[in-house]
C-alpha cells in the first residue's frame, strides 16, 4: 500500500464518527480489493467483528444514504467505507436449504457452521448432525466472545452463532447453551427469556446482569457481562428517541457495542464480535420507512464506533452484511408520472421522501396508543399529530386503523415496498482487514464461515 493510501486511511479512521464529509483524495475498486486466493495477511485477524444489518436490502441501504445526504448534507458511514478504504465488496446469495428465501435462523446459522439448514432451526444439518458452531472455534481458540443486538438476545441471528437446536423459538434453551458455551457478553433485550434459576446460574458463573443502561454505562471491571434491556425486543429507535422514559433506561446499539469492545479488547488471545441491527428485519416487515430509515441509521453509527476501535487495532478484521432483504423497500419518484400525457420529471421525489423526517413514532407504537382510542376521528388526530403529514379529504376519511394508514403512505412519503416478507434478492457483503482477501465478488452465505477462519488462522 503506497504511503499516499496509509495516510488517507488513517485520516479517515480518524474522523470517522465525527459526522464531518470525508472524501478519499484516492477512490478505492468498489469490488475485489485483492485478488481472489491472494494469501495477504491469511492467519493474522486476531479479532473478528461481524457486523448485521438484519433484514437489509439495498433499498433500505440506499435509502438511509440518501435521507443523510438530503436532510443532514453527509454520507452514510457505510458509503464512506466504500469510498475510502480497501475493503472487498461482494454480493451473497442468501439462499437455505428450504429453498430461495431464506429466514434468519438458517441465514445465521450458514455463517455458523458454513452449511445450509431449513428454515426455522439452529445448526441442525437436514441429516440431523449437530457441527461445532464458529462460536465454540473461538472459544476453542482461547478468543472471548460476545452477541450484541436490538432484538431479543435470544433470537434467530445471535444465536446462529452460538447454538444448535431444532427450533429458533427455543429461546429459553438458547439462553442455556449461551451460559454452557461460555459467552463472555451478552446484551440486547428479552429478559422474559432468562428466569430467575438462569439468572442465579449466571451469576454463579461470574457473570455482572444489567438491565439499565446508566448501569451498562457504569461497568469498569471486567467480568463476563449480561444485558437485558427490554422484556422482548429493545424498542425502536424512533420510539426511543421520542419517549423520555424510553431514552433514559435503554442504551443504544451503540452505547452496548462501545461496551462490549472495552470489555472483550481485555482478551490476549483476541476476541469475537457479532453486532445486530435486529429490529431492521422488524420494520422491514411492517412496510415503516421512517422507523426502518432510523434502525438503519442507528446501525451505521456503530460502524463509525467499530471503526475507530479497528484505527487502534488493524489487526482487526471487520465484516458488514445482512442476512436476507425484508419487504423490498424503494424510493420512487413522485410527480408528473402519469407517462401517457407528459414525460414523467419527478421533481416532488426529494421533499416527498424528506417527510418521513417529522415522523415521531413507529407503527408498532401507533397501534398500541390507538387501540385505547375511543373514535375514527381520535385515530386521525394521533396520526396527524404523530406523522405531520397532511392528507387528501378521501385518504383522511379513509383512515380508520394502522392497517388502512400503511396502505396510503406510499403516496406520501416515496417509499414503497414488494411486500411484508423476506426477499431473495442477494445482499451487500463488505470485508475490511486481515483476511478480507479471501472473500469474493460473488459469495454464497455458506463460504463466509470458512474464510473467517482461515482469516484467523484457525483452519
Amino acid at each position: 500500500m503506497s504511503k499516499n493510501r496509509t495516510t488517507s486511511r488513517r485520516d479517515f479512521l480518524k474522523f470517522a464518527g465525527a459526522g464531518s464529509i470525508i472524501l478519499g483524495a484516492t477512490a478505492v475498486p468498489a469490488l475485489g480489493a485483492s485478488p481472489r486466493g491472494s494469501k495477504d495477511n491469511i492467519g493474522s485477524a486476531k479479532n473478528i467483528i461481524f457486523m448485521v444489518s438484519d433484514g437489509m436490502g439495498l433499498g433500505t441501504l440506499c435509502a438511509t444514504h440518501q435521507f443523510l445526504k438530503l436532510k443532514e448534507n453527509r454520507s452514510s458511514q457505510w458509503m464512506k467505507i466504500y469510498q475510502d478504504l480497501p475493503v472487498v465488496r461482494s454480493l451473497c446469495e442468501t439462499h437455505s436449504a428450504t429453498g430461495l428465501v431464506t429466514d434468519s435462523a438458517a441465514a445465521a446459522s450458514c455463517w455458523g457452521i458454513g452449511e445450509r439448514i431449513e428454515n426455522g432451526v439452529l445448526n441442525i444439518t437436514p441429516d440431523g448432525r449437530k457441527p461445532v458452531t464458529l462460536l465454540q472455534k473461538m472459544k476453542a481458540a482461547r478468543k472471548l466472545t460476545g452477541l450484541v443486538t436490538t432484538a431479543t438476545t435470544t433470537h434467530a441471528t445471535p444465536a446462529g452463532f452460538v447454538a444448535n437446536l431444532p427450533a429458533r423459538t427455543q429461546q429459553a434453551e438458547i439462553a442455556q447453551q449461551y451460559l454452557e458455551r461460555g459467552v463472555n457478553v451478552i446484551l440486547g433485550g428479552g429478559w422474559t427469556h432468562f428466569d430467575s434459576n438462569l439468572k442465579n446460574a449466571y451469576q454463579k458463573f461470574g457473570y455482572k446482569i444489567v438491565q439499565h443502561r446508566d448501569d451498562l454505562l457504569a461497568v469498569k471491571e471486567h467480568q463476563p457481562l449480561l444485558g437485558l434491556f427490554s422484556e422482548k425486543y429493545m424498542p425502536f429507535e424512533i420510539d426511543r428517541i421520542n419517549t423520555p422514559e424510553l431514552k433514559a433506561v435503554t442504551p443504544t446499539l451503540n452505547e452496548m457495542s462501545q461496551v462490549a469492545l472495552a470489555q472483550l479488547s481485555q482478551g490476549s488471545e483476541g476476541f469475537f464480535l457479532m453486532i445486530e441491527g435486529g429490529r431492521i428485519d422488524h420494520a422491514g416487515h411492517a412496510n415503516d420507512a421512517a422507523t426502518i430509515l432510523l434502525e438503519q441509521i442507528a446501525f451505521d453509527e456503530t460502524i463509525a464506533t467499530v471503526l475507530k476501535f479497528i484505527e487502534k487495532n488493524p489487526d482487526t478484521l471487520l465484516i458488514i452484511t445482512t442476512d436476507h432483504g425484508t419487504g423490498g423497500m424503494q424510493i420512487n419518484g413522485v410527480g408528473n408520472d402519469n407517462f401517457e400525457t407528459i414525460v414523467p420529471s419527478y421533481f416532488d421525489t426529494n421533499k416527498t421522501f424528506l417527510r418521513l423526517g417529522d415522523f415521531k413514532m413507529s407503527l408498532e407504537q401507533l397501534f398500541v396508543e390507538s387501540e385505547s382510542l375511543k373514535s375514527n376521528s381520535a385515530f386521525r388526530d394521533l396520526v396527524i399529530k404523530t406523522t405531520n403529514l397532511k392528507f387528501k379529504k378521501e385518504d383522511l376519511n379513509s383512515l380508520t386503523d394502522v392497517e388502512s394508514l400503511r396502505k396510503i403512505l406510499p403516496a406520501y412519503t416515496a417509499a414503497g415496498w414488494t411486500s411484508g416478507n423476506h426477499t431473495s434478492e442477494m445482499v451487500e457483503f463488505c470485508a475490511y482487514g486481515p483476511g478480507s482477501s479471501q472473500f469474493t465478488p460473488y459469495l454464497r452465505n455458506d463460504q463466509v464461515h470458512a474464510n473467517i477462519l482461515r482469516a484467523a488462522g484457525l483452519s
